[in-house]
């Protein structure tokens, strides 16, 4: 691969924080990380003036990487030894927050035709499955898709996994219906509904490499998507949601970067992540000579989509070239404005949701939240 994305350095984001006029230049050097053994997040703690602020959104453990709660380890072990890929799996790859939804929604289109209509941005584009809905006490019948979709397999994939019981934490499908009207939770499937599922299977996943599900085999195609880390970081500060965000919840931006910049984030933070994904790129490269996975930027998508577009068809083997206007209609697709307006549409037409994970979808929004002088 030899387009070279540059990206701010790790030491000139700690020197750039963005202070108001009136006050200091911010110092991460003011905030040190405590881990809170009640919640089992993180405490994020003011030298001088001895302010304390939470950081509770990734507060499970999974071989010391933070997780958000609603990965647990017993379930992502019991996965781990369980669930079985595909050669033609393609799991769409990403840091939180570094262009998940606009590459699913790419993925998705190319794959449908450029229907967007066939797509729910509301609940993040995640597949339903027929038996899930209409009967949520079944979890051996398969069922017709309800629509073209992805899957958060760590999320979704839990029901029929050897060796967990309602008394292990895992609820049944019937009380995950019930309780879950919005978003990626309702994708919950069985194991045996996620084995009888078409391929391809566009597979979500945020995992770092040494917690990829296809660890062993690596038979499933990766996409991974990177994205300037100013930008990554001010788009993880506001989410996932109102009451959980660190915004939300009174964290001083600063203190928040301090968090973002360690391994205490979620899913072990940017810097391990990317380089980790950057070291497996290159080792599947150079060991198996495979096209099986192709590296692209969040900023490639949005400041070039048609060959973007025509990049990631080729990725997936989807000849563009027999439909003159599939590339363009991608394009239109998947563009900021498109998916947001169709997700505000579900929920006046009546749907229950929530479009906080669209916030703007821009290219430099970090200039507002930092100091930009020594750029």
């Amino acid at each position: 691969n030899k387009r070279t994305i540059k990206y701010p350095t790790t030491t000139t984001i700690a020197m750039s924080l963005h202070s108001s006029p009136d006050e200091e230049r911010s110092n991460l050097s003011n905030w040190v990380l405590e881990p809170n053994p009640t919640t089992n997040g993180t405490t994020v703690v003011h030298i001088e003036s001895g302010a304390r602020h939470e950081y509770f959104h990734a507060n499970t453990l999974i071989h010391n990487v933070p997780h958000p709660p609603f990965i647990q380890p017993h379930i992502w072990e019991a996965q781990r030894s369980q669930l079985t890929f595909r050669p033609d799996d393609v799991f769409i790859e990403t840091f939180a927050k570094c262009g998940t939804t606009l590459t699913e929604q790419i993925v998705l289109l190319l794959l449908n035709g450029g229907k967007d209509e066939e797509l729910n941005p509301l609940h993040k584009n995640t597949i339903e499955c027929a038996s899930v809905i209409d009967d949520p006490d079944s979890t051996s019948s398969i069922g017709a898709v309800k629509r073209v979709g992805k899957i958060w397999p760590e999320r979704a994939v839990i029901d029929g996994l050897a060796g967990l019981e309602a008394a292990d934490g895992v609820t049944t499908a019937k009380d995950t219906r019930r309780n879950l009207c919005e978003g990626e939770g309702k994708g919950r499937m069985s194991v045996q509904t996620f084995d009888a599922l078409p391929s391809p299977r566009i597979l979500k996943t945020h995992a770092p490499t040494q917690l990829f599900l296809d660890q062993d085999e690596r038979v499933a195609k990766v996409l991974y998507i990177t994205r300037n880390p100013f930008d990554a970081c001010v788009s993880c500060y506001y989410h996932p949601k109102t009451g959980v965000s660190p915004h939300s919840t009174g964290v001083p931006f600063d203190a928040f970067c301090k968090i973002w910049l360690s391994d205490r984030v979620e899913f072990g933070g940017w810097i391990r992540h990317t380089k980790g994904w950057r070291r497996e790129l290159r080792r599947s490269y150079n060991q198996t000579k495979k096209k099986n996975m192709l590296w692209i930027s969040y900023e490639e998508l949005v400041h070039s989509p048609l060959e973007s577009i025509r990049t990631i068809a080729g990725f997936l083997g989807v000849d563009v070239t027999t439909d003159e206007t599939l590339v363009e209609r991608v394009a239109h697709g998947c563009k900021f404005g498109t998916v947001k307006a169709a997700a505000q549409a579900r929920i006046d037409g009546g749907e229950i949701g929530d479009i906080s994970h669209l916030r703007k979808g821009q290219v430099g929004d970090w200039r507002a939240h930092f100091d930009d002088e020594l750029f």
